[in-house]
């Protein structure tokens, strides 16, 4: 593992500082050719010359190699000025003898440049070495034309070997990053989905938890006021009364319990023994006589054939009750009335729930709150719409609207 880091540290370094990596490239691949040659220099009697005057030659003419990344135009330049250098002073090793330098430029241009850039840069340093080795061989004595030609050929071949060796390396490269690219890309898109989801998933939660809280409370503190109320006139009154709030706030208390044991669980499938059954439309009937207890009077229809609703239709529908239900405690007055009326129409489901109370002000159709707005996006989640504001005959009135298919439209969102 460390040596692997290691590495890791290294080859990043190697490709984030292309000028000095390349330097020590150069100067690695000289101390390496220069050794070689100085040893075979020694071994030899060839009458070949090779000492360090000569490694100097050498290390100028392998010098383009530490600008191949970062310039390589530059690199190309200078190599093909070296050349021109070496056959003007006829000292070979300003070249490296067999143009090892070259063959490294040529793989650079391939390997780190896009494929016309990558080809003329190659051909600016190609078609000069192939012009000096026909201007120095060709025309000096007759019956050179065979070596020229042989060393034309091998130039050709080896410039074509190192700059193929280049486009393998690129593309294979460009398809590493391509799936490196990808992977993050997914990595990021499934980090958004999920934190999406604990988004919403939180949203959710909170307009449960607004709901449960906000009616139940709104009940226990009516209920609250009128036992102080009528606690030394009425005993009994105040009894049943107190036993409403006992009631109210146990079942306040079990469904944030079932809330808080959702979200602990961070979405796991919970056993029904855990969690009591989510409310319905068919709920309705025991919260509104709940409600009655706690003062206000309310009438409750159904109109239409009753057909089943999807679960989260149905609940939106059941939450949506009961908070204009906690608005008309809370805002109506104590001589308000409401009314509840549920619709099964042909085309459509609809709710609306209407007090005489004294309402609320209204800004730009749909009055303040949180509660409210909470009841518009449990509507619009399910493809519905939500209107709330004064009623034809005064007092306050909310109206929910579901298409018969809201399960449809919830499930596309």
């Amino acid at each position: 593992m460390q040596a692997a880091s290691s590495f890791r540290r290294l080859h990043g370094w190697f490709h984030g500082h292309p000028l000095s990596a390349d330097t020590l490239f150069a100067a690695a691949l000289w101390a390496t050719y220069a050794s070689t040659l100085l040893v075979i220099s020694a071994a030899a009697d060839n009458g070949v010359e090779f000492g360090w005057p000569q490694v100097a030659m050498l290390g100028l003419g392998l010098s383009p190699i530490a600008l191949r990344r970062k310039w390589l135009w530059g690199s190309m330049l200078l190599a093909v000025g070296l050349l021109v250098l070496a056959m003007a002073i006829d000292n070979p090793w300003i070249i490296g003898d067999n143009g090892v330098g070259w063959l490294v430029l040529t793989y650079s241009a391939a390997a780190h440049r896009p494929l016309l850039r990558a080809v003329t840069a190659s051909a600016v340093l190609w078609i000069p070495v192939t012009a000096s080795v026909l201007f120095y061989y060709w025309p000096v004595q007759d019956g050179q034309a065979g070596s020229a030609s042989l060393l034309t050929f091998l130039n050709t071949a080896m410039a074509v070997t190192a700059f193929w060796v280049g486009l393998v390396m690129r593309n294979r490269r460009m398809k590493v990053e391509e799936l490196t690219d990808r992977a993050r890309v997914a990595e990021q898109t499934q980090e958004a989905l999920a934190a999406q989801a604990v988004a919403e998933e939180q949203r959710r939660i909170a307009r449960e938890l607004h709901d449960v809280v906000a009616h139940h409370i709104s009940v226990i503190g009516v209920m609250s006021e009128g036992a102080k109320r009528v606690l030394r006139t009425d005993p009994d009154a105040a009894e049943d009364a107190l036993t409403t709030v006992n009631q109210t706030a146990r079942t306040a208390l079990r469904e944030m319990r079932d809330l808080l044991a959702v979200l602990r669980k961070g979405g796991e499938e919970t056993s029904g023994a855990e969690l009591e059954p989510q409310p319905t439309v068919d709920s309705i009937r025991a919260l509104v006589a709940q409600t009655k207890e706690a003062g206000l009077p309310v009438r409750y229809s159904v109109r239409g054939k009753e057909y089943p609703l999807p679960t989260g239709v149905s609940l939106a529908v059941y939450r949506i009750v009961q908070e204009a239900l906690t608005n008309t405690i809370k805002h109506a007055g104590p001589k308000a009335r409401s009314g509840v009326v549920v619709d099964y129409g042909e085309d459509e489901f609809r709710v609306s729930i209407g007090d005489s109370g004294r309402g609320a002000p209204v800004v730009n159709g749909f009055s303040g709150g949180h509660g409210l707005i909470g009841m518009r996006e449990r509507a619009t989640l399910y493809g519905g719409t939500l209107v709330a504001g004064p009623g034809p005959g005064g007092g306050y009135l909310v109206e929910a609207h579901f298409p018969k298919n809201a399960h449809l439209q919830g499930v596309k969102r």
